[in-house]
């Protein structure tokens, strides 16, 4: 998984630095420690919810921006990939991005979907400045593409009231922007309810957020009342209704995420002299939220909820699974060619199985004769 050519270029612009590679980097020595300051200071201030991707923009826009596009480009490649009937029938697809800052989200959803069709992106902020580069981007992609069409405005939809439209929207987004919008402990359902009712009969809502457990947690919370509340339907990362398995291990503290590798840009790995971030891997926690059930489709499919472990003669993960979360195992000395699938799987991955040794309660065993079936990799 990888930036765009042309957006990494683009974005080299924007913060003066087009030529910037490994040989030129000492030439904006001055340049990228300024930036390297502002992300100590952007992370100070994340950890306290304090909002200063304003203040620090060159360093937001040259470090998150890059990350949460590919964030949103992955996952509208696993929507369009798992529930092709939201977007076949569109001749032109419809995309809001609320707090939109630079448009990272509604860029990656376009990168992700874009084919024959026609869009129409709008991106909404209350920040001036976030606009003004947004604005700057889209002027590239335009360029580009004439089948884009994109709409940017100022303004605050914290309480979840949008202007009416004739043609309603096919996809809503919310990346890395609810915990600014709502501090507290809870998103509440009202909003999403709300926002639910300007997308059209097969549209969706996607919200991602960091990380973070308490984030991802409050995530999960949303998941669980809008389930019980029947304010709408969870397309993923969940394919099925119950209770989060990841929610109820409470002693464990766990909480649903992702953690997905992807080639991170040379200017960012330049960047990262001195950081030493952790910027192989793209964290994120995720909702897809519908006004549509469409996910009888799954029956028998389960979402790898960690890494593959390789142990000392077996091989092990964890799966999302209605019943809870289940221990998937396979012994070395029981690998077939029926069941090699197992160790090409990652998290995040959607497997199915046949001839599934179901021994005892929350632990699976795979068989000489089970056959494993990757049905969606979000790694490619």
């Amino acid at each position: 998984m990888r930036l765009p050519a042309e957006i990494e270029q683009r974005i080299l612009e924007l913060i003066s630095m087009p030529d910037l590679n490994w040989k030129s980097a000492r030439v904006h020595n001055k340049k990228l420690n300024r930036i390297r300051n502002q992300m100590y200071k952007l992370t100070d201030d994340f950890a306290q919810a304090i909002p200063s991707a304003d203040k620090y923009s060159d360093a937001y826009f040259a470090y998150n921006f890059p990350m949460n596009f590919v964030k949103a480009m992955v996952l509208a490649k696993e929507v369009n990939c798992l529930y092709p009937q939201l977007f076949n029938n569109k001749d032109t697809i419809r995309i809001l991005d609320i707090g939109c800052g630079e448009g990272a989200g509604m860029f990656g959803l376009y990168y992700g979907l874009k084919n024959s069709k026609k869009f129409v992106l709008t991106g909404i902020d209350t920040s001036t400045q976030m606009l003004k580069k947004c604005k700057n981007m889209t002027h590239s992609l335009k360029n580009k593409d004439a089948c884009i069409r994109v709409k940017l405005r100022r303004q605050d939809v914290s309480h979840g009231l949008l202007k009416k439209k004739i043609n309603k929207y096919n996809i809503v987004i919310f990346a890395n922007v609810l915990a600014e919008i709502f501090t507290g402990d809870n998103i509440p359902v009202k909003f999403i309810e709300r926002i639910l009712k300007s997308t059209d009969d097969d549209g969706v809502i996607i919200i991602i957020e960091p990380a973070a457990k308490n984030l991802s947690r409050r995530l999960m919370d949303l998941r669980n009342e809008i389930i019980q509340k029947h304010k709408g339907y969870i397309l993923l990362p969940c394919l099925h209704k119950n209770e989060c398995p990841l929610y109820e291990i409470r002693k464990q503290k766990e909480w649903c995420h992702q953690s997905i590798s992807w080639h991170s840009p040379v200017y960012m790995k330049i960047i990262n002299q001195g950081l030493n971030r952790e910027i192989d891997y793209l964290k994120f926690s995720y909702l897809v939220i519908s006004k549509k059930d469409h996910r009888k489709r799954y029956d028998g499919c389960y979402s790898v909820i960690s890494p593959l472990f390789r142990e000392k003669g077996r091989k092990r993960c964890f799966l999302c699974t209605p019943a809870g979360r289940i221990e998937l195992v396979r012994l070395n000395k029981l690998k077939t060619q029926a069941n090699r699938e197992f160790d090409r799987i990652s998290k995040g991955d959607i497997i199915s199985f046949e001839n599934l040794v179901q021994t005892i309660p929350h632990y699976w065993r795979i068989a000489e004769n089970t056959k494993v079936k990757i049905t969606y990799r979000k790694n490619n």
